[in-house]
């Protein structure tokens, strides 16, 4: 073979590697494994906790009637059903009492016994009132009741109403047909709240 020749050979060698190598560098190698994107989906939504519907705390005197109205003023992403009953809650009594006259209240006795007040439902503030919570002991202690009309305080009833996207048809929830997400439930929580005749808003997670 010619010396010619062998340069010829050797560089034709070369252009093939380099052919090689550009294609090589043009079709990278993917190395990711797939992933069912449905069953990740479907695996969220099953895993999120839902919400039946709510247990709100209405100011006293609310009627059914009043409760419709407000709650026709928001998103409640289903339908619902309502039941209005004092005994839903469990909690029954509260006093409210203006911020700047609290600690007047207070030193006057308010907190001087622990049986009048309801450990599992602490006060707590709406506008320029404070709520407090009072059991049935104290309405008919007669000590509570001086200090109450010393301060020009009326014992009130609270108002629960359950709001149930639940149907007693069936055991059963689905998301989007009688339950909604957690995130929607927070929304619909914190506007419910905003309005001055809801005190609390509690909303009934399934269990599970």
């Amino acid at each position: 073979m010619t010396k010619n020749n062998k340069i010829t050979v050797v560089l034709g060698v070369f252009m093939v590697l380099i052919v090689l190598l550009v294609l090589f560098i043009k079709t990278p190698i993917d190395l990711k494994i797939p992933v069912d994107t449905k069953e990740s989906v479907d695996n969220m939504s099953v895993n999120e906790p839902q919400v039946a519907g709510f247990l709100v705390q209405f100011e006293n005197g609310t009627t059914e009637p009043e409760v419709k109205a407000i709650l026709e003023n928001y998103n409640m992403i289903l339908s619902y059903n309502i039941d209005c009953n004092s005994d839903n809650g469990g909690y029954k009594y509260y006093i409210k009492v203006d911020k700047d006259n609290m600690p007047d209240v207070v030193k006057d006795g308010l907190k001087n016994d622990e049986n009048w007040t309801d450990p599992v439902l602490p006060s707590f503030t709406k506008g320029d009132y404070i709520i407090y919570p009072v059991t049935e002991q104290a309405i008919h202690d007669k000590y509570f009741l001086d200090i109450l009309k010393r301060h020009n305080l009326q014992v009130k009833t609270f108002v629960w109403c359950l709001i149930s996207y639940r149907d007693n048809s069936t055991n059963c929830y689905n998301l989007g047909k009688n339950c909604i997400t957690e995130k929607d439930a927070i929304r619909i929580t914190n506007e419910l709240e905003t309005n001055e005749k809801v005190w609390t808003v509690m909303p009934d997670y399934i269990d599970g």
